[in-house]
């Protein structure tokens, strides 16, 4: 099985002990893929339809074994839709991932504390994070929590103003996501849906209204 793009610079960046800069290159890294990986989506998203049109005329015509091999043809490219999401899902966890890196980086060389800027260095790389990308099936929450633990204290001290501020931000990712595929499709029913969920991110109100 080939390496994953997220796999390969992940080894490429402990090659070395990384700088701040250098993680600064892989995240940059990280968000061309994501573009590359979602035009390849919609491309594959057109090709999907124009199959679809395929076999609606062998249908009419009659052509079952036309319809038949086009059939064949719309399951791979669902084989391949499916392999494009779990490498989108793995650049997405390893962004948050050298995101949450880069600030802890940052201030640990500030602080000049070379320790424990080593001693992070060593924790990320010896933790279950690389795997837990690999496998693309972990939630927002568990990994954040195992982001916590590998950064440690220090960085939870930092960031702990944020947590309030952050709150629903993982509902408003996904609303984005889910607007991104609406508008792509047309659907303006699902657009004004998707926007309401975005306000009750932004306002907080997300579990609230679950709860009710």
């Amino acid at each position: 099985m080939p390496i994953s793009i997220v796999a390969d610079m992940w080894n490429r960046m402990f090659g070395k002990s990384p700088t701040a800069e250098d993680i600064r290159v892989q995240l940059k890294e990280v968000e061309r893929e994501q573009k590359k990986q979602r035009r390849e989506l919609d491309i594959a998203e057109q090709a999907k339809q124009a199959k679809l049109r395929d076999a609606i005329k062998a249908k009419k015509d009659g052509k079952a074994e036309l319809q038949r091999d086009v059939f064949r043809e719309l399951r791979q490219m669902e084989i391949d839709r499916n392999f494009l999401d779990t490498e989108l899902r793995r650049l997405s966890l390893a962004k948050t991932a050298l995101t949450r890196f880069i600030r802890q980086i940052d201030m640990l060389e500030r602080r000049k504390d070379g320790k424990s800027l080593q001693n992070l260095i060593l924790r990320f790389k010896d933790s279950d994070l690389q795997r837990a990308i690999d496998e693309a099936s972990v939630s927002d929450d568990a990994f954040n929590e195992m982001l916590e633990e590998v950064l440690g204290e220090e960085e939870l001290a930092v960031t702990g103003n944020r947590a309030k501020e952050d709150t629903g931000f993982a509902d408003f990712d996904r609303a984005l996501e889910q607007m991104i595929k609406a508008e792509e499709a047309g659907s303006e029913e699902d657009v004004s849906k998707i926007q309401a969920e975005i306000d009750r991110a932004v306002t907080g109100k997300v579990e609230k209204d679950t709860e009710d």
